[in-house]
């Protein structure tokens, strides 16, 4: 899938939040940079230690929690992350 259409998803208030934030981690994953692992490509991109550590609590509750509750952050706080992870790759 592309990250238009994965964010898409995770904008839409018409699915669950637990599918909304698992889109917002897919749109992540999907345009991360794929080197040997999803911590090491945030911190080639240069992403701030905040927002590092968003995209591992969330790659933490997909691995070992989604799709129940509880969630890692809301929707909007996934979508925003997605959106700045995308804005710095598009920076690189």
């Amino acid at each position: 899938m592309r990250y238009e259409n994965l964010i898409a998803d995770a904008r839409d208030a018409g699915l669950t939040e637990s599918t909304r934030v698992r889109a917002a981690f897919d749109a992540i994953y999907c345009c991360s940079p794929q080197l040997e692992s999803l911590a090491h490509s945030m911190a080639v991109l240069g992403l701030n230690a905040g927002d590092a550590s968003l995209v591992s609590r969330l790659a933490d509750w997909v691995l070992n929690v989604a799709p129940l509750e509880p969630l890692p952050m809301s929707p909007s706080e996934a979508v925003a992350l997605a959106e700045r992870v995308h804005k710095a790759i598009r920076a690189k």
